[in-house]
């Protein structure tokens, strides 16, 4: 079925709205500060909406349901690693980072107890992995876009950029906070109301379990223990302390916004996840055969009505941008933070970090498009950068917090950087492209082992001695009448 004029317009009245909202959150950036956090002034319930809307984008839309189309209700057993993290998150870590004071990133975490290397390393990979993650974002828009106009996926993930990175350029974090705002809304309301149309289309639940096989409706779905315990790990490690995620952390006024906004966010995921496993898995029985990747937008498209599909449309797309205007920003201050004031200038004050800021904002989107074209899969990109993220970032950071109170070093500053190269480089080549994951192991499950084994190694052999040179731990600046 062809989408008719109406439900485009609403498509494109979304799209200026969010550049309005863009332009409109600009004339609010006066600092770094404002750029980067947002000037640390959100309340809990944006922190909320902000969480749900960046967490709810390319991979858990599109991803979400062509992974449920593709192996059916296992994704759920997988997947409720991502819920698990994220209250474990929100309720013992997320309000220590904010605690912290002064930070902006993964990197000044790292950075304060693993020093000048830890900060480098960290800093280097965060790039990389949020430049990929945007890249999914990027596809995914591209996907709806090729679904809705009928145009080529390339040209569409490039227009899906431009716009993404035109509001977030203009105005940072707030662009994204007032933007996640709206996209939140829109999303929840779309996104249910499609998964509550395809459930009806194929009878409700019962015809929908008559028509599904056995493998759809397993919960293991035929595979090993090992390989559904690694996915679980990738989705209970893969987003965890992602650095779009931390950046949020550290928008509220205090500690105790943080923890609930984030654990509050972590429950509501599971109720996301399981309207996009309905969509997908009635997918299964309205589209047989079609590329799961345009599962979810060929669903909206050929059985939903008149009017409610550009509403849908509109929520995919607050849904993935949402997500993406978030990496972007967060890349951004990365750039800006970790690598050009850390070791570039570090005499840069803070208009000149503002300019830098949004230099690498443009930059960042021409890499992001790069990412996208290159793997032409939602899942597979999103699912590759998370098995890089989990062994390498996730143990020595998750320690240091953990162990102690928020400012209280236990961990050695040595620690650190070996076992992030350690677990990362493990991780690669134990991946079945290099040495094919020997005694049938998971590369994930080897490259997290590995890290854990470097990590107490070199902690208990460095634990008395002092700190010098890159590895002497940084100070932050604290904030004055925080309350905790």
């Amino acid at each position: 079925m062809a989408i008719g004029l109406f439900d485009i317009s609403i498509t494109l009245v979304y799209f200026l709205a969010i550049l309005g909202i863009g332009y409109f959150s600009s004339k609010k950036i006066d600092s770094f500060d404002d750029y980067a956090v947002a000037g640390r002034k959100i309340p809990t319930a944006l922190l909320f909406a902000t969480m749900a809307a960046t967490a709810t984008g390319g991979g858990a839309t599109i991803g979400r349901v062509a992974y449920a189309y593709h192996t059916g209700i296992v994704i759920f057993v997988i997947t409720i690693g991502f819920v698990l993290n994220q209250v474990l998150t929100g309720l013992f870590i997320a309000p220590k980072m904010r605690e912290m004071g002064n930070i902006y990133t993964v990197g000044d975490v790292m950075g304060y107890y693993y020093g000048r290397a830890g900060r480098f390393v960290t800093g280097i990979f965060t790039f990389i992995y949020s430049v990929s993650i945007f890249g999914v974002q990027l596809l995914a828009m591209g996907r709806i876009l090729q679904t809705l106009t009928g145009f080529d996926l390339i040209p569409m993930t490039i227009i899906a950029s431009a716009i993404v990175v035109i509001y977030t350029w203009a105005g940072g974090m707030w662009a994204v906070i007032y933007t996640d705002a709206v996209q939140f809304i829109v999303l929840a309301i779309g996104i249910t109301l499609s998964a509550v149309l395809t459930y009806s289309q194929v009878g409700g639940g019962e015809a929908l379990m008559t028509k599904l096989d056995a493998m759809h409706l397993s919960i293991t779905a035929g595979w090993p223990t090992l390989k559904l315990f690694a996915f679980f790990l990738t989705f209970l490690l893969g987003e965890a302390i992602a650095p779009f995620y931390v950046q949020r952390y550290l928008t509220t006024e205090d500690p105790r916004s943080t923890k609930w906004g984030v654990t509050l966010f972590g429950v509501y995921y599971g109720f996301f996840t399981i309207i996009a496993i309905v969509i997908g898995l009635a997918g299964v029985v309205l589209l047989p055969g079609i590329n799961p990747d345009l599962v979810m937008s060929t669903v909206v498209k050929e059985f939903l009505p008149v009017g409610v599909v550009g509403i849908v449309f509109g929520a995919m797309l607050a849904a993935i941008m949402s997500t993406g205007d978030s990496i972007l920003n967060n890349t951004a201050v990365i750039f800006t933070r970790d690598i050009y004031n850390k070791f570039i200038n570090k005499d840069a004050d803070d208009q000149k970090l503002l300019k830098v800021s949004k230099l690498a904002t443009i930059i960042v989107g021409v890499g992001g498009i790069i990412a996208a074209v290159t793997v032409p899969s939602v899942m597979d990109l999103m699912i590759y950068t998370y098995y890089l993220w989990a062994p390498s970032i996730i143990p020595p950071i998750v320690v240091a917090l953990v162990w102690g109170k928020a400012l209280e070093r236990k961990v050695s500053p040595y620690a650190g950087v070996p076992s992030i190269l350690s677990g990362m480089a493990v991780t690669f080549l134990w991946g079945p492209k290099v040495l094919g994951e020997p005694f049938g192991i998971p590369q994930l499950i080897a490259g997290i082992l590995t890290n854990i084994v470097v990590f107490v190694t070199v902690q208990i052999i460095t634990s008395n001695k002092e700190a010098k040179g890159l590895y002497e731990p940084e100070e932050i600046d604290q904030e004055e009448e925080l309350v905790i």
